[in-house]
């Protein structure tokens, strides 16, 4: 006989198990407060700045009237943004209470349950088994309350914070608006290519592929590189010139990867800043089937271009042989990009990986790096494949939203917390062409699964009843070892955790079903069923 509370029981077993599930989905660590993020009191001191400058009685006529007006607008924009970032830190603080409140609901409810187990004394297992049932269908019954009832509070919080987004995007439209000076214009100049940068503009310097000539590009890159190690060798010794020769020394580890290219670098106006750059394996302005795989938390250029450079040359020749092995008609050439295009968060620990401001500014850089390289394609009926990974995935699902699907031909999104959608039509894909990659052990499972109360979308690994079958909302793509379709085909292993999914691709199922989207054929993918995972 079990003891009282100690999970022993088959019914008391099944609470706590359902309880830890319940638990998850309030995520770990202390809720944090939206305090911090508040900037209204700055920006309400720029609002009286602002106003102590209209013109006084001593400058009199339209020139005076003109400007008193603008200046009276530009302090209205500046009250508004003090309001919205005042309510954007409230409904953080909302969301917070909500976690606090429904973690301490789950707990009490837990007390409840065990309390009244031990309550029932020494009995033989089978008569407690049958009293410890209704008591254990009662505290599930008020955990699902819990979870319905948090899950439409942050749903509501969600609703609101798009709300606030919405007035923002209004405001950056507006003359005097975020991100604009007086006259409408952007405020600062584009990043220039490598060719246009004038002398004395400390501006980004970044690579023009325009050409489509992948030797002239790689040769261009690499002189800038080499330019930018002397550069950065003259800095003064500390941590930001670790950090930048780190970034350096870690390209020229994967420019030794066969095949390899330096299709795109940039060089930062700020040497604090990590150095973009993106590799290729094959040519991508010439191969018939092109993929850019997107890194998630800690996928900064010092820990993770080598590394996925070198996951690129794997995932290209598994391409190469299912092409063979299937002897696919016609020319199917492959490039395969590592993009390490954006500043991720840096470990998962941060508290940037429970905000989208990484993602966000992230997301126009990708978009712009797919239109340059279609662009810059000399093949018409090229195709091309993004791969998000982690926070990478929810980065790639923002461009997406926002116009990116234009470039691509197909997506998958893996070790995903979310990406901004409901629906693969939100991200201007459907059930043909993007997928979901989830390891059952992954540990973003549960980050996942607080999607909505993120405003991130539907869990990734949500599953729906459609007309009585149960089916994911995104497609899945098997993880775990199998066969492929391929007649003769070797099986494929599979992977775990949160870091297998890219590496090794010709052993693992999931480099298997990469490989098959990126040329482009999902008939031969192995799809994942609710019933499997």
């Amino acid at each position: 006989m079990g003891a009282a509370g100690g999970g022993g029981s088959g019914p008391l077993e099944a609470f706590n198990s359902t309880w830890t599930k319940a638990r998850e989905t309030f995520g770990q660590g202390s809720p944090v407060g939206g305090e911090q993020l508040d900037g209204s009191s700055r920006l309400q001191q720029m609002k009286a700045t602002v106003e102590s400058a209209a013109p006084d009685s001593r400058w009199q006529g339209a020139a005076s009237e003109a400007y008193a007006a603008a200046n009276k607008e530009h302090a209205a924009v500046y009250g508004k943004l003090a309001g919205l970032d005042r309510r954007m830190a409230a409904e953080v603080t909302n969301a917070a209470a909500v976690v606090s409140a429904g973690r301490e609901n789950l707990d009490t409810v837990k007390s409840w349950v065990h309390s009244m187990a031990s309550s029932l004394g020494a009995t033989t297992a089978q008569d407690r088994d049958r009293k410890l049932v209704p008591i254990v269908n009662q505290g599930i019954s008020q955990l699902s309350d819990i979870i319905t009832k948090s899950t439409g509070e942050m749903t509501d919080i969600a609703g609101r914070l798009r709300s606030i987004k919405a007035e923002y995007a209004e405001l950056v439209g507006q003359k005097f608006g975020p991100g604009k000076d007086g006259s409408g214009d952007k405020d600062g100049a584009e990043p220039l290519n490598v060719k246009e940068k004038g002398e004395g503009d400390d501006g980004p310097v970044k690579t023009d592929m325009s050409s489509g000539e992948i030797k002239a590009i790689d040769e261009s890159n690499r002189k800038m590189l080499q330019d930018m190690l002397d550069e950065y060798q003259k800095l003064p010794d500390g941590q930001v010139k670790t950090d930048r020769l780190a970034d350096i020394a870690a390209i020229q580890k994967a420019l030794e990867v066969p095949g390899s290219h330096l299709i795109y670098l940039e060089k930062p106006g700020d040497p604090s800043q990590m150095v973009p750059a993106a590799t290729s394996v094959g040519d991508p302005f010439t191969a018939d089937h092109v993929s850019v795989t997107v890194p998630g938390v800690s996928g900064e250029t010092r820990g993770t271009i080598e590394g996925m450079t070198r996951e690129a040359a794997q995932l290209r020749d598994e391409a190469t042989n299912i092409v063979a092995e299937t002897k696919m008609d016609g020319s199917h050439s492959v490039a395969t990009i590592a993009w390490v295009g954006y500043q991720p968060p840096p470990n998962l620990g941060d508290s940037s990986v429970l905000s989208d401001d990484l993602a966000q500014a992230g997301a126009p850089k990708l978009t712009s790096f797919l239109g340059d390289l279609d662009a810059a394609s000399k093949n018409p009926g090229q195709t091309t494949a993004l791969f998000g990974h982690s926070y990478g995935s929810l980065t790639s699902g923002i461009a997406m939203h926002d116009g990116a699907s234009q470039y691509l031909d197909n997506a998958v999104l893996y070790g995903s917390p979310g990406f901004q959608a409901d629906t693969p039509a939100e991200l201007g894909m459907n059930d043909n062409n993007f997928f979901v990659m989830s390891t059952p052990d992954d540990i973003i499972n549960p980050f996942g699964a607080l999607a909505p109360f993120h405003g991130w979308g539907s869990d990734p690994n949500d599953i729906i009843n459609d007309d009585g079958h149960l089916r994911f909302r995104f497609q899945h793509l098997e993880t775990s070892a199998g066969l492929t379709p391929i007649d003769g085909y070797e099986s494929k292993t599979g992977a775990s955790g949160h870091s297998e999914y890219g590496r090794n691709a010709g052993e693992r199922m999931t480099g298997y079903n990469l490989a098959t989207i990126l040329l482009n054929r999902p008939d031969l993918a192995v799809k994942e069923t609710p019933l499997t995972w």
